[in-house]
């Protein structure tokens, strides 16, 4: 930290050697947008708009730094250090905050507060389990990282298991146990009773502590405890040994619907930016250009089955009153019969009985390709679910990856699709991957993801009415392989 700086200092008079320390941590990610949300107006109002936040991604594209831009502008107020440190410490960007003004760590009785203020902490065994003895924990480098706890008096619908943490970190495609890599972690494949299953390790970052961490595990093992539906993933049980937090679900043999499209081999992307939450555009395209075709595609009535069971799921979600808010490709997964499972509820929100309400969060949290507008202004309603749903549409279609090296993101090509002055059609745009697609049900879907992606919330469909679309067009391909 530079001696000189305090918290009164002005914002324009942060050394340009300290914005872009600052920048290093704050790009990463998108993470700066948590900022810009946060800035406030003297009258109470947001000082950044949306259009804003458009402008700052722009930088990007011309090697610019949006954190230093963003710095830059709203220096030209009064505003202080301590204002941006109050602001990069309610999102937990600690490490950002600490360049600016270094805070001493938290005694542990601070820290023990800290937790009974947030509720109580999560349990070392399973919900409804009695406590008991843990088995002694192998030294052999098994792939079964798992034993179930079958002792008389448990109760419950989750396992209890004991986690030996001896995996093979290589892909499973080379033979090692790494099914993927996501923001928050990694996912193994091991075993439980000969039984396969997933087993999603959870990694504590920079600007994700593990008191942050165990909030968004606290909440995915809530919702899975509450919710059971045909289309959402089963969390089988889970796991908090010491700093370890992992969850085990249902083993889904044929990957997630990204994978499945990109005709990609194995269960997931080992590339992290991948399955990032807030990931930015040239993340984006760094992982998608490395996938290779290796798998049959998928067909024209597989991808509509795929759709329709993803919009059940969402809809049992809503109707329960929650908001999943990372709807994407990378989070639908598919079983052995590609049955779609909606998964990962590390960031879901429980929402108002009143569907069409809409609540504020002061933190962002999504993946940039598939976010709606009012998301990026920390808004939560299920009609943010329904517009990342319609850029899934829009993958199932095209075949296509959400962001492109040429392309930017794939939401702004049905912008060329729809100007009768450009080339691109709709013909053009099908994946060329299947065969068995019929027009009038490709311009069905389009025109429900155009619907779906109406940039004002308040047009687009309820998640109901896009199922119904969805299964009327399952049901004329069901007609037409009849005839």
């Amino acid at each position: 930290m530079d001696s000189s700086v305090t918290s009164g200092t002005y914002i324009r008079n942060i050394s340009y050697g300290l914005r872009r320390r600052l920048s290093d941590f704050l790009d990463h990610q998108d993470m700066w947008k948590h900022v810009v949300v946060s800035i406030r107006k003297p009258t109470g109002g947001p000082r950044y708009s949306h259009q804003h936040v458009k402008r700052f991604e722009c930088l990007l594209a011309q090697g610019k730094s949006p954190t230093v831009e963003l710095l830059n502008d709203w220096g030209t107020t009064n505003s202080t250090v301590g204002e941006l440190v109050d602001i990069l410490r309610s999102h937990s960007l600690m490490a950002a905050a600490d360049i600016l003004l270094p805070e001493q760590p938290l005694s542990a009785e601070a820290r023990q507060a800290c937790y009974a203020a947030a509720g109580p902490a999560p349990p070392t065994r399973l919900i409804g389990q009695e406590e008991t003895e843990p088995p002694a924990a192998s030294s052999s480098q098994q792939t079964q990282p798992l034993e179930e706890n079958t002792e008389a008096g448990h109760t419950g619908s989750f396992s209890s298991f004991q986690y030996s943490w001896n995996f093979d970190n290589r892909p499973t495609s080379d033979g090692g146990s790494r099914i993927g890599e996501g923001g928050f972690g990694i996912v193994y494949k091991g075993f439980l009773n000969n039984k396969p299953v997933a087993v999603k390790k959870l990694n504590p970052m920079a600007d994700m502590p593990l008191d942050k961490l165990q909030v968004q595990f606290n909440q995915e093992i809530q919702t899975l405890k509450v919710l059971k539906h045909e289309n959402l993933v089963d969390m089988i049980g889970f796991s908090c040994e010491e700093q370890h937090l992992c969850i085990v679900y249902d083993f889904m043999a044929n990957g997630s619907l990204l994978d499945r499209l990109a005709c990609l081999v194995g269960s997931a992307p080992t590339v992290p930016s991948c399955q990032n939450p807030n990931s930015n555009l040239e993340d984006l395209i760094l992982c998608f250009s490395s996938l290779k075709d290796r798998t049959p595609p998928l067909s024209w009535e597989q991808r509509c089955s795929i759709a329709e069971g993803t919009a059940r799921g969402l809809e049992y979600l809503h109707g329960n009153h929650h908001v999943h808010r990372d709807v994407k490709s990378a989070n639908i997964l598919l079983d052995g019969g590609f049955v779609a499972k909606v998964s990962d509820f590390g960031l879901t929100r429980a929402s108002a009985e009143n569907t069409s309400a809409t609540m504020m969060t002061e933190r962002i949290v999504g993946t940039r390709a598939y976010m709606a507008p009012e998301a990026l202004l920390g808004q939560v309603t299920p009609k943010s679910d329904v517009f990342s749903f319609g850029v899934v549409l829009l993958e199932i279609l095209s075949g296509l990856p959400p962001a492109d090296e040429n392309q930017g993101f794939l939401i702004e090509q049905r912008y060329d699709i729809d100007d009768e002055d450009e080339d691109l059609t709709l013909e053009d745009f099908v994946d060329k991957k299947m065969s068995d697609w019929e027009m009038s049900q490709v311009e069905s879907i389009y025109c429900l993801a155009s619907n779906c992606l109406h940039n004002r919330k308040n047009r687009r469909p309820v998640i109901g009415q896009v199922l119904s679309e969805i299964h009327s067009v399952v049901k004329s391909i069901s007609v037409d392989a009849r005839g």
